[in-house]
């Protein structure tokens, strides 16, 4: 495994760790209420993390490649 790859896969299991906290919390929280909007938020960044954390693992993408010893 390369450098990149466990970046990516430290990316997304972090990332999924957290929205899963998200997701349990969402039934203590009231419809409306501004830490539910925060919650909202923080998962739609958790979201896009997550997206990019599969993009590059499925796209095999190399930008720490400078770190691999050679």
């Amino acid at each position: 495994m390369n450098t990149s790859e466990a970046v990516f896969r430290v990316l997304l299991s972090i990332s999924l760790t957290f929205a899963v906290i998200l997701l349990a919390l969402f039934p203590f929280q009231d419809p409306g209420s501004g830490s539910r909007s925060i919650s909202i938020l923080a998962l739609a960044i958790q979201g896009g993390m997550m997206g990019i954390a599969v993009a590059g693992l499925y796209f095999e993408w190399q930008p720490f490649s400078f770190l691999d010893e050679e």
